[in-house]
């Protein structure tokens, strides 16, 4: 290129004055007005959104006699000299996008009725832009009630004017690969296609037409091409991305100091604690300081700090305190206040004394902004009150940097352009409030949460997968204690799933604040070329591993493999499915093969504990890769190189799933010297094989309270093989794994609702537990439960081996149980069989598997008939069981399931042991210490095992658990 020079000014014949400046390889600065005085700073850099180029950019002109082509390397824009239509080109010379009529400016533009744009004015805008027949169109901020794609929608740019809008961002990203955003400070308004389909026209009654326009591949290319012209989104500090509650209005110490130790008495992990403004002496108007509440927040001048205050009694079991601060009134219209300079000093001893972040709030409710009268006149009607939260945002995060040297949490519920650089959003309840979470993500804001809806399962699931996640209180009482048991269970579910998962999303934040992704991103971001995706909006991918999908029971699954999170199903895609949601869920959640997954293990806060031993999740079927960011979580050393980054990678050939963890690249404070993992694959195939490094490691059983070295164990219940991997001290490199599939003799379970009837082994009960379920299914009389537990019972041992030799073992084990249950109804299998020859001849051991598993299912269907000729049902015992198994999270005593019956208890004891050959209350235990072992070795903690398991008291239950294992829950789970 042959020229720095600043701008090409071109003037058309009707006066009209087009200055083009290129301020990056693929971004243009677009000025229109009819004088030809171009004053700077423009809005956008006045309001510092938008910063000077770092370094000029090399661009060339080419003229010809009615156009001029100012070219980077990355695009180019041409000028019509008549008209001062313009066109912008991509690298390749690739028409993206036009003009389709000559901009208006000035010359009593006459907009339309309504909104921004109302009236007729000498001083207003119009341009408008061709949109191709498929092209779709995402942006345009937090937009109340609107679909994702925008086109065919009519929006203004404002926030007191006919909808509830939070943050409007006036910016335009295109699925041709060009984005749009005005610079302007006042009210304006897109027509995207509502009133003429083929054409975006954007219009405002004052002011002079500026926008930046600009080149990329795809809307993440978009989306990064954004950041680097507006700046990058902060990230906050790690703590941040966990709980955060938000107490009552009308809250105390203590009753502030209640609700935190809560959360710590249930085991609920949870960090962030916050205040309303109402915490302070008197409305805070940045011109004067305040103090705390002198009844409710009483803290004595003479020991203002410390761990005896209830800042320091937070602050020791792990909590962070936040306080929301109003923001300032409107002035007048078009107008803001000037801060004071030095304000943030306010808020200097409140930091001191251990507050880490603020809510900057309105007065108004947004949701009520929309009614708020504004005056008649013209001016109001174009002039925007820009909210201040952007420039208090700035204010604190360099404040509360320079005083600490940390990152602050802020978080306000309104914003404009640019605000993603010093706060997080966030917003009330309100319907289809995920719409505005990737809304956001689409317009350069990462950070957006909606208040969870803590009563119903739908809003506990779509709550805990937000970039961040926000329980509100504010006038009610919202905290998860006064939920019903089955919902508190569900919240304790999703809460301790985040804080296993936040070394996963600390990383995709990581991405955010340098890339522009957001972590939640809609389905035209990650899947752009598949039709049906793009049109999916109730879900969408959570980091690159994850996809959610909220308030329906429905889901569009793309190309690939992908697992039910949930059940362990597995389901390939291209495919929509009706989804039936499994008792512990409150929402589908699937993930894609291939997914590696960092995980904590469960904490209760962020920092509990030092993270130098973390669990690896991997979803074999694909290749994947992940890379894990880490620094202190605190400061902004990030930004100076401080930070650890560890790259990991995996292939699927079929026969071997290999997987390579690199070393961590860079340093950080206190980082931990030493890195082992807790791998945790998921497959419902146990391997023939295990390799670390080229080393075959043996099998071990898993009861081991530390495995030994060297040594892997499948657990079939679960779906998992796990192995621990030694530290980086004992290795110098990158550390490679091997997992061999076995010759194809793989027991696979896909969903039923992909395939006509599930496989054998459907579910992942060792041969151990289906013996006990055919037992009791033979006992009861449960044909149709004998006869398919039968059959995943002899999936799983044939899986394992199918010589002749085995065949024939396997055989006569389940005949020995025959005989048992034979007993147990007053004959022998013999007797049953009486003159029936065929019968006789099933009782020989037969020599391949096929006809093994056919006579095995013959004996039990006459064991069953037999029972039912002797009138020996057992439907009572039958009942007495299902009941067992249906609430095993509760408290069972003989006494209640008889009184359920209608029977006396002595009389089902009876019954009971005749026919399952236990007592009910030895039954009832080794049902729950069965379903206790599988849940730890899943990585459950002790105390949620203890719920799942009906036990009320933690220590009776590790004391029960430890008198039947010989080993503790805790010995057990490592």
């Amino acid at each position: 290129m042959s020229s720095t020079r600043a701008a090409v000014v071109v003037q058309t014949p009707t006066g009209l004055h087009v200055r083009i400046e290129p301020i990056a390889p693929h971004t243009f600065h677009v000025r229109m007005n009819r004088t030809g005085r171009f004053e700077e700073p423009a809005p956008l850099a006045r309001l510092g959104v938008v910063a000077p180029s770092p370094s000029p950019v090399c661009w060339e002109t080419k003229t010809r006699v009615e156009e001029i082509d100012v070219s980077t390397d990355s695009a180019s824009i041409r000028i019509n000299r008549r008209s001062g239509e313009l066109s912008l080109y991509g690298a390749a010379g690739t028409l993206l996008t036009r003009h389709n009529c000559p901009p208006r400016v000035g010359c009593g533009t006459a907009a339309g009725t309504g909104g921004a744009a109302a009236g007729t004015s000498e001083d207003g805008f119009e341009t408008q832009f061709a949109l191709a027949a498929e092209e779709r169109i995402y942006g345009l901020g937090d937009q109340h009630d609107t679909p994702l794609m925008k086109r065919g929608c009519k929006i203004s740019i404002c926030f007191h004017v006919g909808k509830e809008v939070h943050a409007p961002i006036p910016l335009l990203l295109s699925s041709e690969g060009w984005g749009l955003l005005m610079d302007t400070d006042r009210r304006h308004e897109f027509d995207v296609g509502c009133s003429s389909p083929d054409v975006v026209r954007i219009r405002g009654s004052r002011g002079e037409l500026a926008l930046y326009l600009f080149a990329s591949d795809g809307l993440a290319g978009l989306l990064q091409t954004y950041a680097e012209l507006t700046g990058p989104a902060a990230l906050l500090p790690v703590w941040a991305y966990g709980l955060a509650y938000n107490c009552n209005q009308q809250t105390t110490a203590r009753d502030m100091l209640e609700d935190a130790l809560k959360f710590r008495r249930e085991g609920i992990p949870c960090d962030m604690i916050g205040l309303e403004p109402t915490w302070m002496d008197r409305p805070f108007d940045y011109d004067a300081p305040v103090d705390w509440h002198p009844d409710r927040f009483y803290n004595p001048q003479w020991l203002p700090q410390g761990a005896h205050t209830f800042m320091g009694a937070l602050r020791t079991a792990g909590f962070k305190l936040t306080l929301g601060l109003y923001l300032q009134d409107d002035g007048e219209a078009g107008q803001q206040r000037n801060l004071p300079e030095d304000w943030y000093d306010f808020l200097k001893p409140f930091v001191a004394q251990g507050v880490l972040g603020f809510n900057l709030c309105t007065k108004i409710p947004v949701r009520e902004m929309a009614n708020v009268p504004v005056a008649a006149d013209d001016s109001a009607l174009d002039a925007e009150n820009l909210p201040q939260s952007t420039l208090v945002g700035r204010s604190i995060r360099e404040g509360f940097a320079a005083q600490t040297g940390q990152r602050p949490m802020i978080y306000t519920p309104v914003g404009y352009t640019g605000i993603q650089k010093y706060a997080a959003l966030w917003s009330g309840g309100r319907t289809r409030g995920h719409l505005s979470v990737l809304g956001l993500g689409l317009s350069g804001i990462p950070h957006m949460a909606v208040d969870m809806e803590l009563h119903t399962a739908a809003g506990i699931h779509f709550g805990f997968f937000q970039p961040w996640s926000k329980v509100n209180s504010w006038a009610y009482w919202r905290h998860p204690l006064l939920l019903d048991p089955e919902l508190l269970r569900l919240f304790k579910t999703y809460a301790r799933l985040r804080y296993r998962l936040l070394p996963y999303i600390y990383s995709a934040a990581h991405v955010a604040s340098r890339t522009g992704l957001p972590i939640a991103r809609a389905m035209p971001l990650v899947f752009p070329d598949d039709p049906h995706a793009v049109k999916q909006q109730n879900q969408y991918m959570f980091g690159d591993a994850f996809l959610v999908a909220v308030f329906t029971d429905r889901v569009y699954l793309p190309a690939g493999e992908w697992y039910d999170y949930w059940t362990g199903e597995k389901f390939t895609g291209p495919a929509e499915i009706p989804y039936r949601l499994p008792k512990h869920a409150g929402g589908p959640l699937f993930v894609r093969a291939g997914a590696i997954v960092p995980m904590w293990p469960d904490t209760e806060y962020a920092g509990q504990r030092p993270a130098d031993r973390l669990e690896l999740h991997l979803y074999p079927g694909g290749a994947g890769e992940c890379t894990l960011y880490e620094d202190d979580g605190l400061t902004y050393g990030y930004l100076r190189g401080e930070m650890a980054v560890t790259s990991i990678f995996c292939r699927d050939d079929g026969r071997v799933f290999s997987v390579e963890i690199g070393l961590r690249a860079g340093r950080y404070p206190d980082m931990p010297e030493c890195r082992s993992w807790d791998v945790v694959l998921h497959t419902l195939d146990k391997p023939s094989a295990v390799k670390v490094d080229g080393q075959s490691w043996r099998e071990t059983n898993g009861s081991h309270k530390e495995p030994p070295s060297a040594s892997w164990s499948y657990y079939r219940k679960t779906g998992t093989l796990r192995l621990h991997v030694p530290g980086e001290a004992e290795r110098p490199a990158s550390l490679r794994l091997e997992i061999v599939r076995s010759d194809g003799r793989e027991v696979q379970r896909m969903s039923g609702r992909q395939c006509s009837s599930p496989g054998p082994n459907s579910d992942r009960r060792t041969a151990g537990e289906l013996e006990k379920d055919i037992e009791v299914g033979l006992a009861t009389g449960s044909t149709a439960k004998a006869l398919s537990t039968l059959e995943r019972w002899w999936a799983v041992r044939t899986a394992e081996s199918d010589s002749a030799e085995d065949v024939r073992e396997h055989w006569l084990a389940m005949n020995g149980l025959f005989v048992r249950t034979a007993e147990r109804k007053g004959g022998t299998l013999h007797e049953i069989a009486g003159g029936d020859p065929l019968l006789r001849t099933r009782l020989q051991p037969p020599d391949n598997a096929e006809d093994a598993y056919s006579s095995l299912a013959f004996i039990a269907a006459r064991l069953i008939e037999y029972g039912k000729r002797r009138g020996d049902t057992h439907g009572i015992v039958r009942q007495a069981t299902d009941i067992i198994m249906s609430e095993i999270d509760q408290e069972l005593s003989l006494q209640a399931v008889a009184d359920r019956l209608h029977l006396s208890s002595s009389y089902l004891s009876r019954k009971f042991k005749h026919v399952i050959g236990l007592a009910f209350s030895d039954y009832v235990l080794e049902k729950k210490m069965k379903l206790a072992k599988e849940l730890l070795l899943a990585g459950s903690t002790v105390a949620a095992t203890a719920e799942r398991t009906g036990f009320k008291d933690t220590s009776y239950f590790i004391r029960v658990f430890r008198k039947y294992w010989g080993v503790t829950p805790g010995e057990m789970r490592s």
